[in-house]
């Protein structure tokens, strides 16, 4: 019988960069039915992704990151995360977090729920509660 692994190999990316690539302990996931984690070993899944916070840990450390959209596929191995953004918490102020919900709030209020511009401007807003949310914490 195989030995499970001990580490995980995570990679995230964008379209814009390589973001992350590091051996781990543990993965947090904003899944769209919520969060998964994921440990060495863990069942192949592949998993959409929706806006929010993901985190992850090496021995004792944790990390906060928050995600805009995305796809992962979990090994027992390995994590790939493939998202539309990605942003260390640290990279989040208070400031910049109000001034994103305010906006996205103003910009949802003035459409209708079956315009098509609504779903964009509803993601802003989630968007920009998750960074928020991030950002207060750390």
């Amino acid at each position: 019988m195989a030995e499970l692994p001990t580490k995980l190999h995570f990679t995230l990316v964008t379209r814009e960069k390589k973001v992350l690539e590091q051996d781990v302990d543990e993965v947090v996931l904003p899944a769209m039915r919520g969060a998964i984690g994921v440990l060495p070993g863990h069942t192949p899944l592949l998993a959409m992704l929706k806006v929010g916070e993901m985190s992850y840990r090496v021995g004792d450390k944790h990390f906060m990151m928050v995600l805009t959209w995305g796809f992962a596929e979990i090994l027992p191995d390995r994590v790939i995360v493939i998202a539309e953004g990605a942003m260390k918490a640290e990279e989040i102020g208070a400031e910049q977090f109000e001034k994103m919900k305010m906006d996205a709030e103003r910009e949802l209020m003035s459409l209708v729920s079956h315009d098509e511009e609504f779903a964009r401007a509803e993601a802003k807003l989630d968007q920009s509660i998750a960074k928020g949310l991030s950002g207060i914490k750390h």
